[in-house]
């Protein structure tokens, strides 16, 4: 009977261990975003080739306030370039050109309303699958993989840190299931000494240095005469204004599916259209792609469209006719 009720308990042991929900976990990564201090060296692999991967080495110092500062180690024409990112702003300094260009924060979870409608996304368009538990970099992490509800290829792999739920590891799988990328820490400290001057933006005050800004304003959704939502689960989140030079702008449409973004450009023609005139299917467009994303471009009338977003090949044609009329360039 001991021997049941042992066998029992090592069991139940087993089901709590892994009775964690994943979505719960990816949950808890994107709320502990921007949250959590920490200093450590990351490397980033694109396996745009695959005999020859591109790699890049920086330190990350994350302040706990969100606010994350980036020094590039690697390679060598990256090194010294410093960026900063605040959640709103983020901030590349090249010092050789001593030149600092200012652009939105790629941080995705900015806000409790946007995760919240990210992970709705995720959990519609995603399955998230506990592999278990590792320990990396000395630390116990959960190991999960998420796949896509409609092509069921890989999307992700995550190696998250079971305490501080940081991402440790992230493979990164294009929509055609080819891995494309990978993003993991070799040394992290979760207890650094961090000094407030490495957030400092004080270099924006000389007088020397030049300053580029991405002039975007958002708009809200409101009278709005794109999709709302197109195939793969994809949704609009955010409607900007691109301004450019003498006056002119460009309506700039951000949409996710959770975890992947897509970018609309609408506007005045202002250049000539990415890529080479094809078709497919009924639709006659500009097409551009390499591993990590496809453009599809178009006229009509006076406007100018482009779609940029890693979508799947074989998902091209619906995706396609969510945004364009049948032979709409002639």
């Amino acid at each position: 009977m001991y021997k049941s009720l042992f066998f029992l308990l090592i069991i139940l042991f087993v089901v709590l261990t892994f009775a964690v929900e994943p979505m719960e976990i990816i949950k808890n990564y994107a709320l502990n975003s921007g949250r959590i201090p920490y200093e450590g060296i990351e490397v980033s692999i694109l396996f745009a080739k695959p005999d020859f991967p591109r790699t890049s080495t920086v330190r990350v110092i994350a302040n706990g306030k969100y606010v994350v500062r980036r020094d590039y180690l690697s390679p060598p024409f990256m090194l010294g370039k410093i960026n900063i990112d605040n959640g709103k702003f983020q901030y590349d300094f090249d010092p050789k050109k001593n030149l600092v260009r200012i652009s939105p924060s790629s941080n995705a979870f900015l806000n409790r309303d946007e995760i919240n409608q990210r992970i709705n996304l995720i959990r519609r368009n995603f399955y998230a699958k506990l592999e278990g538990e590792e320990v990396y970099l000395g630390r116990k992490v959960y190991v999960l993989s998420v796949t896509s509800v409609y092509t069921k290829k890989l999307v992700l792999k995550l190696w998250i840190d079971k305490d501080k739920y940081v991402p440790l590891r992230i493979d990164k799988y294009n929509g055609d299931g080819i891995l494309v990328g990978r993003v993991m820490f070799v040394e992290i400290n979760f207890n650094p000494k961090i000094s407030d001057e490495l957030f400092d933006l004080n270099i924006l005050k000389d007088k020397d240095v030049k300053i580029e800004e991405t002039r975007l304003k958002e708009e809200k959704l409101e009278n709005i005469d794109v999709p709302l939502n197109f195939p793969l689960g994809y949704s609009l989140i955010k409607h900007y204004t691109l301004w450019e030079k003498e006056d002119r702008f460009t309506h700039y449409f951000k949409y996710t599916d959770g975890l992947n973004d897509a970018s609309l450009f609408k506007g005045l023609m202002p250049f000539n259209l990415p890529g080479k005139p094809v078709n497919i299917d009924d639709f006659h467009v500009f097409y551009d792609s390499n591993i990590l994303w496809k453009s599809i471009s178009w006229l009509d009338g006076d406007r100018f469209f482009l779609l940029i977003g890693d979508f799947p090949k074989d998902y091209l044609n619906k995706i396609i006719s969510a945004f364009v009329k049948p032979s709409v360039i002639k």
